[in-house]
């Protein structure tokens, strides 16, 4: 699939990715470590993780078409190189899980990486829709034009 991204679509994945690793982090927080209090400093890491996660999504990038399965192997690749920088990260500060903890985390960023492109594909799915909907009316103008007998510049 060739996609060319643009800012404002850097900037719309960044704020889904974001807001599902802001409530990710709520829920698995308040389900596995619930005596604890974090600081002001943790409102930096869901931004912080979402601007790799985007960033990562460049090895989905291509400059020919590809076929279904090679999106799909890039896309495995993104997610893989998430959950390493996201594992990696906390072992580096120390932080360690249990076996449970560290499977439930893994399925819980396979599944914000599934709803962020969920969310991103029907966005596309909609704007695709709209661009439709307004070639319609266009080429409907351009045959009412066309047979009223003007000239035109086709």
């Amino acid at each position: 699939m060739k996609r060319r991204d643009t800012l404002p679509e850097f900037v719309i994945t960044f704020l889904v990715c974001t807001a599902c690793i802001t409530i990710l982090e709520g829920v698995m927080g308040m389900l596995f470590f619930p005596e604890e209090k974090i600081g002001y400093d943790a409102f930096f890491s869901p931004p912080f993780f979402g601007f790799f996660s985007v960033l990562f999504g460049a090895v989905t990038n291509s400059k020919k078409e590809l076929g279904i399965r090679q999106v799909l192997f890039r896309r495995l690749i993104h997610l893989l190189m998430i959950e390493t920088m996201v594992f990696g990260l906390n072992y580096v500060c120390g932080i360690t899980f249990s076996l449970m903890e560290f499977c439930v985390l893994a399925l819980a960023i396979a599944i914000v990486f599934v709803t962020v492109y969920g969310v991103i594909w029907m966005n596309d799915l909609r704007s695709a829709a709209l661009f439709n909907e307004k070639l319609k009316v266009y080429q409907n103008q351009q045959l009412c034009y066309n047979d009223c007998g003007r000239k035109t510049n086709s």
